[in-house]
């Protein structure tokens, strides 16, 4: 009997497909791998999910999958940013497969805020990144949730509203320099008519709500809000800003967004 090794096995992927058509990508999605995000200021431990993909061209038939896990393997156990984990995984995946890659890897963002009552709570965020080789851009974004309250209901309706929870995606481009993503999950609560809190005791609740309704936001508003907070910080660096508000009295969501140079 022949050993493994010894076994020739026909390499079907290097084959020439039916019909030769690039595929723009293909690759593997979900991937979780536990990593440790080593921060100036404090280390986090997350379950990264990652997709990561390849352009096929048209003379293969097929992706070899376990090359994308080999690239994932080989990420260390400790980095810098979730950044970075996305890069040196494309680059591993170009390595093994000579094809550009594209990966996402996202997570999990654990962080801290402050209760009406000043007492501080902790809260979770979405954070995500991008690279690709093919023209090696890097970004990095985060998603926060926050309150909506109706202008218009309240123009019409003598001061009362109807309110909605929303979320703010921020991508920014970090290809020649970082970003702080606390920094940003700050500015995208600030931009919305109010946070969101896990725990409000009567008191706070009551602070919350009369804040909402003194500062009405469409998502318009949250949107260019946060723009502008942006520019303070970010000037010259090419953003995309979305919100979208789970609406209350609709059967749809409504959304708003801005892709551009800060």
């Amino acid at each position: 009997m022949k050993k493994l090794e010894e076994i020739e096995l026909v390499d079907v992927q290097n084959e020439r497909p039916e019909n030769e058509i690039e595929l723009e990508k293909v690759g593997i999605e979900s991937l979780k791998k536990s990593v440790m995000i080593k921060r100036p200021s404090k280390t986090y431990h997350i379950i990264a999910t990652i997709n990561t993909y390849i352009t096929l061209p048209s003379n293969l038939r097929g992706a070899h999958m376990s090359r994308f896990i080999e690239s994932i393997n080989d990420i260390p156990a400790e980095a810098n940013s979730i950044e970075e984990l996305a890069e040196i995984i494309s680059k591993n995946a170009l390595e093994r497969h000579k094809l550009d890659c594209y990966t996402e890897v996202s997570s999990d963002l654990p962080f801290e805020r402050v209760r009406p009552n000043g007492e501080k709570e902790s809260a979770i965020a979405r954070m995500f990144a991008r690279f690709s080789t093919r023209n090696h851009k890097k970004s990095v974004g985060v998603s926060v949730t926050g309150v909506l309250a109706c202008p218009c209901a309240k123009e019409i309706c003598g001061g009362l509203t109807h309110n909605q929870r929303g979320v703010l995606t921020v991508e920014i481009d970090t290809s020649e320099n970082s970003a702080e993503l606390l920094d940003i999950v700050g500015m995208g609560m600030q931009s919305f008519s109010a946070p969101t809190f896990s725990l409000l005791k009567r008191p706070e609740e009551k602070e919350i709500v009369e804040k909402i309704h003194r500062n009405p936001k469409f998502v318009e508003d949250v949107v260019r809000d946060c723009v502008q907070l942006l520019r303070e910080k970010y000037l010259g660096k090419y953003c995309r800003v979305k919100c979208v508000s789970f609406e209350s009295i609709h059967d749809h969501d409504v959304c708003s967004e801005w892709n551009g140079v800060l």
